[in-house]
């Protein structure tokens, strides 16, 4: 039913859409939450780059400290030895040197480098290192990371030591990059980042877990050590926020299962709500009508409902109530009606053949064909009766040109005082329910003959297209009055005051209507009515 697909088609847009749009919020909380992982590694990566940075600055300052011990300003004394050694045993620095304004290195100790090799320095010339020069212009230098004998890399910081207002030397400090406390905060951040890395100008100073490039990667966070231009990377793979990710997928899959059961119960509540009992209800229009009348309907749901299916039900009931009285007061006023003017035409063909007066034998012979005009009344009220009674599929076609010949054949017979001329009486086109449409026929041609002068002149005219067949009737009197008139083409109904002269013409209208037909009418000097029927295609 064309209900019930306008139902399913909106329900599955609708299911179409919501799922869509819960798709769409799901990937867009996806994306989200790898944005806001994102934003949490550059925290981490700007926490780590910020650490390193005040630790540099730390260890610069204590470096800066040291210049002050006066010992380091007498080279190649014991004392500034003693001060360098003593700076390296209590500092987390691994080595420390003095080096004189002139280049040459005074004094120098290193954890694990043997006193003969340390003494074997002290004397040489280092005046072309950039830490010594960047110290002697003023500068507290940090240089870039070197790779020792050891395979360590290490960094030097460098401060002026001053004398006397001026710069007498340099104060150079060393520390292993990967040992002491340097990186101690980058170990200890393990709470975001699955890999870090730690670079000096391509060169890796530490690197732990995966690192950018590497398959699975799915955020990359990258920050600046301010006082060396250093850079470290903080690295989130997939495997990592894999369970947040299952999460929210089991979450979206949760809430798009949700919308659909929701949907689903819904869908499931209106169409029996509403799409079923509205089915329910066309059903039984639909066999009231086909004329099966008293059938009854249930409506399930509320109040409302219940009250239609009571109302319909009464309907129904009265309705074939109706059929049940009309058709035993239709039967008893045929069967009486042809039994009184049987008598009424024998008596007064009887009269007519032994009357000798003119003007009584006239009386007998009006009176006898009014006779046989209502006993042809009674006989297309039984077809007309039985005809909407019956399947339309079940009444034969017959071809429209045979059937106007029979038709006018017959009432000249009945008339012959009247002229009935046809035209294209032998047009073999069918029209349906060939019964119905020979009645019809019938009493338009017999109205315009009863209703003519006195000697009238009747033409029929039958015309077809490849859709429709239309039967003309043209008369010469005096015009169809209009309340006959309204009664073929209007919606009319009678009152004590303004009804019809007869009961053809409503039988042609209801004949016409039940043949998806209708009904044109023209009055100038006489009455033309023309009816069009749908065409029986030939198989």
């Amino acid at each position: 039913m064309r209900l019930r697909r306008r139902f399913l088609v909106a329900f599955l847009v609708l299911t179409v859409v919501l799922s869509v749009l819960s798709l769409a919020g799901f990937t867009l909380y996806r994306d989200a939450t790898i944005a806001q992982e994102e934003a949490a590694l550059e925290r981490v990566s700007e926490t780590m780059a910020s650490q390193l940075d005040v630790l540099l600055t730390e260890k610069g300052q204590t470096v800066g400290l040291w210049t002050e011990t006066p010992a380091l300003a007498d080279h190649h004394s014991q004392e500034q030895a003693e001060s360098v050694r003593s700076f390296v045993l209590s500092t987390s620095f691994s080595g420390a040197s003095v080096i004189a304004a002139n280049g040459t290195m005074t004094a120098l100790y290193s954890e694990g480098t043997a006193p003969a090799q340390s003494r074997a320095l002290v004397g040489q010339q280092f005046g072309n290192r950039e830490y010594f020069q960047r110290a002697m212009a003023g500068e507290t230098y940090v240089s870039e990371p070197v790779s020792a004998e050891s395979g360590n890399r290490i960094v030097t910081i460098s401060a002026p030591i001053h004398s006397d207002g001026s710069i007498v030397g340099t104060f150079n400090a060393a520390f292993h990059v990967r040992r002491g406390d340097f990186l101690a905060p980058i170990r200890q951040e393990q709470s975001t980042a699955s890999g870090v890395l730690v670079a000096a100008n391509g060169t890796t100073l530490y690197q732990r877990g995966p690192q950018p490039g590497d398959e699975g990667a799915v955020a990359v966070a990258n920050a600046t050590v301010d006082r060396t231009g250093w850079t470290v990377s903080t690295t989130r793979t997939e495997s990592a926020v894999r369970s947040e990710l299952q999460s929210i997928t089991l979450l979206g899959l949760g809430t798009l299962g949700l919308v659909l059961a929701s949907l689903s119960v819904f869908g499931w509540w209106l169409y029996r709500e509403y799409v079923a009992n509205f089915e329910r209800l066309q059903g039984g229009l639909s066999a009231l009508v086909a004329g099966e009348y008293g059938t009854t309907v249930s409506l399930s749901g509320p109040t409302e409902w219940t009250n239609v299916a009571a109302h319909f039900n009464e309907l129904s009931e009265t309705l074939a109530r109706r059929r049940v009285e009309v058709t035993v007061l239709n039967r008893v006023l045929r069967h009486n009606l042809r039994n009184a003017m049987t008598v009424v035409s024998g008596t007064a063909a009887r009269i007519e053949e032994s009357a000798e007066e003119e003007r009584l034998i006239e009386d007998a012979s009006l009176i006898k064909r009014r006779g046989e005009s209502l006993l042809k009344l009674a006989d297309h009220a039984r077809i007309v009766e039985t005809s909407l009674r019956t399947d339309r599929s079940e009444s034969p076609p017959r071809p429209i040109g045979p059937l106007v010949e029979e038709t006018v054949a017959d009432l000249r017979d009945e008339y012959p005082d009247a002229t009935v001329a046809t035209e294209s009486s032998s047009e073999t086109a069918l029209v349906p329910d060939g019964d119905l449409v020979s009645v019809v026929a019938d009493e338009l041609i017999r109205n315009a003959i009863i209703h003519g002068c006195a000697e009238p002149t009747v033409s029929i005219d039958v015309t077809t297209t490849p859709e429709r067949v239309s039967i003309t009737v043209d008369d010469d009197g005096p015009g169809l009055p209009d309340v006959e008139r309204r009664v073929l083409t209007e919606s009319f109904v009678e009152t004590p005051t303004d009804h019809g002269s007869g009961l053809g013409l409503w039988v042609v209208k209801w004949v016409v209507e039940w043949l998806d037909g209708t009904i044109a009418v023209t009055v100038d000097d006489g009455t033309t009515v023309t009816i069009t029927l749908p065409r029986v295609r030939e198989e």
